[in-house]
């Protein structure tokens, strides 16, 4: 046993001095491999792409996409802008299914008082606009 672990140690070293006694390469060829400075270039993408349904191009330091088939077009009720209201709105994600959001009994008495009040208004404004048509 004494022999056997001997014999291990003895081998363990050979291998790494085996190791060791190989010369370091410092050719031209191997130093210009390792040392020299190539920066990484990434490709570049083209000025203009064409697609099915689109034209993807670059300009003002942006990337435009025109959809010229209608199956590019937005969703109903995902454009702010044509909703209602001066500055546009948030868009309804229940507009296109035509879900209704779940409201207590309140929110519908709300609705229905304030429906009755501005038809109280309208009635009262109607019988004080008088309209007078001028013959020609």
């Amino acid at each position: 046993m004494k022999y056997l672990s001997a014999l291990v140690i003895v081998l363990a070293l050979a291998v790494t001095a085996a190791a060791q006694e190989q010369q370091p390469d410092y050719s031209r060829e191997k130093l210009i491999q390792i040392f020299a400075n190539q920066p990484v270039r990434e490709p570049v993408q083209p000025r203009v792409q064409f697609g099915f349904g689109y034209v993807d191009f670059k300009a003002l330091n942006m990337r435009w996409r025109f959809n010229y088939l209608p199956i590019s077009m937005a969703l109903p009720g995902s454009i702010a802008w044509r909703s209602n209201g001066p500055m546009g709105a948030l868009p309804d994600p229940f507009e296109l299914t035509g879900t209704e959001i779940a409201s207590p009994p309140r929110t519908w008495k709300q609705l229905r008082d304030m429906n009755a009040e501005l038809e109280r208004i309208e009635r009262t404004e109607k019988s004080k606009a008088k309209v007078t048509v001028k013959p020609e």
